[in-house]
């Protein structure tokens, strides 16, 4: 009985008008819905320029932010050569490496501790002359530094600073 009604002309009546069916209600749905919207996606080159042209200036402000972040780490990554007068101080942050080349100072030290100088060996309390050509750090952002009691006092200087 089913190979009879399958080879019959009611079977393929009743199979075209189910296909046809389903075409216009698929047709008549992507008619019903406003083009751009969430359930009709659509994008114009218009559209995708825009998001570009926004994605390009997210990227290019990324790019030069990371780049200033690089510059200010490698301008703390080498020695500056400073000149400060007597009366000055020199108030260092935390790490800050330095080295009195000519002149003379003497240490500014904080209730944790002195200046560690890395070549003998010491801690330079406050008040202690700052031997010259010797590698002085500042191990914490605590008010430490030196305080300049020559005319005129040369230092090579490796990160943050403040001049007082």
């Amino acid at each position: 009985m089913w190979r009879s009604f399958r080879n019959s002309k009611l079977y393929v009546t009743i199979l075209g008008i189910f296909v046809l069916t389903v075409v216009f209600a698929q047709v008549s749905k992507a008619g019903y819905f406003e083009p751009g919207t969430k359930e009709d996606p659509i994008v114009t080159q218009t559209y995708v320029e825009k998001r570009n042209e926004q994605l390009r200036y997210y990227i290019d402000q990324k790019i030069e932010e990371l780049q200033g972040k690089v510059n200010q780490t490698q301008a703390n990554q080498f020695y500056q050569v400073i000149e400060v007068q007597k009366g000055q101080k020199v108030i260092c942050k935390a790490s800050t490496e330095l080295i009195v080349r000519s002149g003379q100072a003497k240490a500014i030290a904080s209730t944790a501790g002195g200046l560690s100088n890395l070549i003998s060996g010491k801690d330079l309390r406050s008040g202690e002359v700052v031997p010259m050509n010797q590698l002085i750090l500042v191990p914490r952002d605590d008010g430490r530094g030196i305080d300049i009691t020559a005319d005129k006092t040369f230092i090579l200087i490796k990160g943050g600073y403040e001049i007082k």
